[in-house]
């Protein structure tokens, strides 16, 4: 769930359309609450997490694979950094695995909002991993993040489950993404990074499902994987697609309508009606991560703003 780098356009010069880039960053987060419901859904069907990965991870080595060979070719698979990307694909691939876990245990919405506190984690991260100094605004929205956490979280209460826990740990996970992207933008092409991960989430998902086993879609169920295969790689498209026609400080503010996105999808497949403090911690969250993403703007004008990375 991450999209937060500071590499080159890696798809194409940026081209400027923010009202094209707008529709299609909404309909990729759109999209992503629909996935989200398709997850639940594989989930509850008794299919292994890890065969849902795989599809995902599947689509997405082939769409990274689709732009490499379109624009730079197999000369993008020259790296000087493979710990770097290592590290950078087992972060994701857990982070992608524990949201993806959260997600068949506790609601749509509750799951989306605590994955979305990532810049909460990295603004503290950023001080150990990177060497940022953090001014005492940026402390105070860390601090106003977390409260936002908690009262989803709401410890020791009838909310509480290890969906929780794993959502949490996602947010967590997708923080060390980001550090380490922001380390790998300075020499590495994003289509390369997003090839290499994609390719891990591969490799790591097949020796998951040697050891758990695979599970044949049952009746009807194929047409359900075919449809999450499908709109995982239109998803990874219009993010794509959104980032080179709007820059990412236009779009930012868009990006927790994610949230809205997945309670509408939780109340329209399984009733699921989020608690008075879910909604107060969702727009916690929101705010304090988009105020974390204004104050470093304006901090550091002088960074390119950041392409998508596909997660």
């Amino acid at each position: 769930m991450d999209s937060e780098s500071s590499s080159p356009r890696p798809f194409g010069g940026h081209r400027d359309h923010p009202r094209l880039g707008i529709a299609t960053f909404v309909g990729n987060l759109a999209l992503m609450a629909l996935l989200s419901a398709a997850v639940r859904e594989l989930g509850t069907r008794g299919y292994p997490l890890g065969e849902v990965l795989l599809l995902r991870y599947l689509f997405a080595a082939a769409l990274f694979w689709f732009l490499l060979l379109a624009t730079v070719g197999v000369a993008g698979l020259a790296t000087r950094r493979p710990l770097d990307h290592a590290i950078r694909g087992t972060s994701g691939v857990l982070s992608l695995g524990l949201f993806y876990f959260a997600l068949t245990r506790i609601p749509l919405a509750d799951a989306t909002a605590l994955a979305y506190a990532a810049p909460i984690f990295i603004t503290v991260l950023s001080i150990f991993l990177l060497g940022e100094v953090i001014g005492p605004r940026r402390w105070l929205a860390v601090g106003t993040g977390f409260t936002g956490v908690l009262l989803i979280a709401r410890p020791g209460g009838a909310g509480w489950d290890i969906g929780v826990a794993a959502a949490a740990a996602s947010a967590f996970t997708g923080a060390l993404v980001a550090i380490w992207l922001r380390k790998l933008a300075s020499s590495e092409r994003a289509v390369t990074i997003g090839l290499y991960y994609n390719s891990l989430g591969v490799i790591a998902c097949l020796g998951w499902i040697g050891i758990a086993g695979w599970v044949t879609p049952r009746d009807d169920d194929g047409l359900l994987f075919a449809a999450f295969a499908l709109g995982c790689g239109a998803q990874q498209w219009l993010l794509t697609i959104s980032f080179r026609y709007a820059e990412a400080s236009l779009l930012a503010p868009f990006e927790y309508l994610a949230m809205v996105f997945a309670a509408i999808a939780g109340y329209l497949f399984w009733g699921e009606v989020p608690l008075a403090p879910s909604w107060v911690g969702a727009a916690i969250i929101a705010a304090s991560g988009l105020f974390i993403f204004t104050r470093r703007q304006q901090l550091r004008p002088q960074r390119p703003a950041p392409p998508p990375v596909i997660e």
